[in-house]
């Protein structure tokens, strides 16, 4: 983040000196030759350049452990199990038991404790929040590209030209290499042209099947019914057992969790 530092003195604040280097420019344009500074021009703008420059600085990225009461010890036990597990998944017997020791005092350490876990999620809070903006500005520069190439291909395709020479880079207007597909009018294609992806249990597809006469769509759906690729339907079995059905092979565990209060 750039922040704007205020001078102290009168008339050299960087708005000043702004209007400073853009009155100098409109004044020298009127001289100039090819569009080029002569070379005292050049070196009172290069000199307002500078001065705008040292009152621009980087803000220092703020240092969110200040805002909590951290245990250097906890954070070392934390870093070192998020090295060992990236490369293993897993932390080591000894490691595990020194992060047990430690939360074995837990009565002396739970704010600090819930320092880490807030500075932690404060972190990933900042951070999502980066890289959706990221994310946007990724989406609009792409978005702008896409205009652009767009804007190139109709005025060289309205001027039939093929290329468009720089001095260090040419824009070609080429063919591609596979025809995209255009349909004109979709009530015109057949039926065989047409599908949709169909959820279906195995007990109606089932049922389905043995309403069909013996043809090759029968026995399709029912090698279909037999081939691997079926996924558990987890809403229709959490319903079945909220509704006190039993289901054979499935059961509702209400589990725990940690959180602050």
């Amino acid at each position: 983040m750039l922040a704007v530092v205020p001078s102290q003195g009168s008339g050299n604040s960087i708005f000043d000196v702004g209007a400073r280097l853009a009155l100098l420019l409109k004044d020298a344009e009127a001289e100039s030759i090819g569009g080029q500074l002569n070379e005292s021009v050049r070196e009172r703008a290069a000199d307002l350049v500078e001065a705008m420059r040292r009152q621009v600085v980087r803000k220092p990225d703020r240092d969110l452990r200040s805002l909590f009461d951290l245990d250097e010890r906890l954070i070392d036990l934390m870093d070192r199990a998020e090295e060992e597990s990236s490369d293993t998944r897993a932390i080591s017997e000894e490691l595990a038991t020194e992060i047990s020791d430690y939360l074995e005092a837990f009565r002396s350490k739970v704010d600090r404790i819930v320092g880490y876990w807030r500075w932690q999620e404060t972190v990933a809070d900042i951070c999502g929040r980066e890289s959706e903006r990221l994310a946007a500005r990724k989406r609009a520069a792409d978005a702008r590209v896409t205009r652009l190439k767009g804007m190139l291909q109709y005025f060289m395709q309205t001027r039939g030209l093929k290329k468009l020479e720089g001095e260090k880079a040419s824009i070609g207007l080429q063919t591609n290499g596979m025809a995209s597909l255009v349909v004109d009018d979709p009530t015109k294609l057949g039926e065989e042209f047409f599908d949709r992806e169909v959820r279906l249990s195995r007990d109606v597809l089932s049922e389905v099947v043995k309403l069909l006469p013996e043809c090759d769509a029968r026995r399709r759906l029912e090698a279909l019914r037999t081939q691997e690729g079926w996924e558990v339907n987890s809403s229709a079995v959490r319903a079945a057992l909220t509704n006190n059905c039993p289901v054979e092979g499935a059961r509702l565990v209400k589990g725990s969790h940690v959180r602050i209060r």
